[in-house]
């Protein structure tokens, strides 16, 4: 037998595995940014228990993309090389609609989460439309800068040049539209929160959360990463 102190459980202890956190029926990063770049294997917790993964879908198509429901969360995954597009409806209620890259419409029910995993390709673009919206003005929020209140900005709507900084991302509304830009060399995480009645809070990168009113309409662009991951829950249902 050795009398040499075994360290076995202090290296363990230090073993750090990020993950998610339901908050208020809102999907919270337990850590500031996923780290796609050096490793996999983060689990997400939905708001209503579903445990997965990242990344939820390990082996994309070059074309097209996949997608797979387990219990109300829905996973989508689109790997082509040169750009991703991602198309959805979403009604608040579990109804959803969805089409990527060309590939033909599919309808869903029972969804509350969804989480879209692009990879490969140094841009893309992922289209949320919501029911039930309320127009109201222009907001603009850059980063971790504004408050969790996006400040009203703007006169009749025009939309606003807004200074990229290195928070990673910025957004702006648009009469009913928002826009959310993330730019960071590595990997961007998006997380939407979706309350109803165009009400959604929105944050980026390990960044502040954003509140807008009035949203029929999330535009999420992606650069320079090959690795990004957009996660939308209707925190009603």
């Amino acid at each position: 037998m050795s009398d040499k102190p075994s360290h076995q459980g202090l290296a363990a202890s230090r073993k750090l595995i990020p993950d998610v956190k339901p908050l208020e029926s809102r999907l919270l990063l337990s850590t500031a940014v996923p780290d796609f770049g050096g490793h996999f294997g983060r689990s997400d917790v939905f708001p209503d228990g579903t445990s997965l993964v990242s990344p939820n879908l390990p082996h994309l198509p070059r074309t097209g993309g996949v997608f797979v429901q387990t219990g109300t969360v829905l996973a989508i995954g689109v790997g082509q090389p040169t750009t991703n597009t991602v198309q959805a409806t979403d009604d608040g209620g579990g109804a959803f609609t969805v089409e990527w890259n060309g590939d033909p419409v599919h309808s869903l029910t029972g969804v509350a989460s969804t989480v879209i995993q692009a990879e490969r390709a140094k841009s893309g673009q992922i289209m949320f439309n919501l029911a039930g919206p309320r127009t109201v003005g222009t907001a603009v929020a850059v980063g971790s800068v504004v408050p969790t209140d996006a400040a009203a900005a703007s006169d009749e709507g025009h939309s606003q040049k807004v200074e990229k900084r290195k928070a990673g991302g910025h957004a702006v509304q648009s009469s009913s539209v928002l826009t959310v830009t993330v730019n960071k060399p590595l990997s961007n995480a998006v997380l939407i929160s979706n309350y109803g009645g165009g009400a959604v809070a929105v944050e980026w990168n390990g960044g502040a959360v954003h509140s807008f009113t009035g949203i029929e309409t999330i535009v999420v662009d992606t650069s320079n990463a090959r690795k990004d991951q957009v996660t939308l829950t209707d925190a009603a249902i």
